[in-house]
């Protein structure tokens, strides 16, 4: 048998019509989150299938399940408001016959960019600079008390949400929490299809932010999103996150100049195939590190 990811929705009729048998699986995993967990495109999948393909255990075998709740798009707050619904259950249903080993969770990096790309102009975490002096550096570009409030008043109380639903639910006390760290993409007009991305090249043109700051602007986001992200982790009795080390990663850049798969990247913000094989080598790492 090979380790499977399966949707939420799925799971119920699999198991009635003998497709998927639980109980001959080693691993369970939980994986709730955006696009990093979901997809990266209509026909490209992400994290969790890459990772299912070269899962191997430790001691009790080398088949795991991988429970999937994620969508693309989702935001931390939108998880937050969801906890009542597949979440919950899923941590509480008594008569599953297994418990999880741990929750894979991508959460943060939708925020950061709804933040930058909805508000009008000036209004979010970047600054209008298409009047006054031309911006010199990524300073001048991004707002940090917008960026700080967005941590503060935003990620980090939907968190605590997610993070006290887990530790109140009948999973172990100690169950493992691996946290995405994401990896810096490319600004650039490759959007996953019309009328869905790019984001922030968008944003940047929006905000009059010149191209030859928008990898800096860029490096200066991802930067932001992984501090509020290993935030979290910080908290007095939070020994159980873990935040897994995927920004250090040397990913292929896209070219600027590329609307497509480019590098390691299928579009703007979302790794291809051969990014995602060597993100869950990073992440496999990361669960034999703390799974037996």
């Amino acid at each position: 048998m090979a380790s499977r990811v399966i949707y939420s929705h799925e799971f119920m009729e699999e198991v009635e019509n003998g497709t998927l048998v639980p109980e001959n699986f080693d691993y369970f995993f939980l994986c709730e989150g955006d696009s990093w967990m979901d997809r990266s495109s209509l026909a490209q999948m992400s994290l969790p299938w890459a990772l299912a393909k070269i899962f191997k255990g430790g001691a009790r075998g080398d088949d795991a399940l991988f429970i999937n709740l994620s969508r693309f798009g989702h935001t931390l707050r939108h998880i937050a408001d969801c906890l009542n619904d597949d979440f919950h259950q899923w941590l509480n249903t008594p008569d599953m016959g297994f418990t999880f080993d741990a929750l894979l969770l991508s959460a943060g990096g939708n925020d950061f960019i709804d933040a930058a790309l909805d508000p009008p102009p000036g209004q979010g975490i970047l600054k209008d600079v298409r009047v006054g002096p031309p911006p010199a550096s990524e300073n001048d570009c991004i707002d940090a008390a917008a960026v700080a409030t967005l941590v503060n008043d935003f990620l980090d109380p939907n968190f605590d949400k997610l993070y006290q639903a887990v530790r109140t639910s009948r999973q172990p006390a100690d169950l493992p929490i691996l946290l995405n760290a994401y990896n810096e993409p490319v600004a650039r007009n490759a959007p996953v299809f019309s009328g869905s991305g790019p984001w922030l090249s968008k944003a940047y043109i929006r905000n009059g932010i010149p191209t030859t700051l928008w990898p800096d602007v860029t490096r200066r986001i991802f930067i932001d999103v992984e501090a509020a992200v290993t935030g979290w982790t910080k908290v007095d009795g939070r020994a159980d996150l873990h935040v897994v080390p995927t920004s250090a990663l040397d990913l292929v850049p896209a070219d600027p100049g590329s609307s497509g798969s480019s590098g390691d990247w299928q579009n703007e913000i979302h790794p291809n195939a051969s990014g995602w094989n060597k993100l869950a080598k990073v992440w496999l790492e990361e669960i034999r590190r703390l799974i037996p």
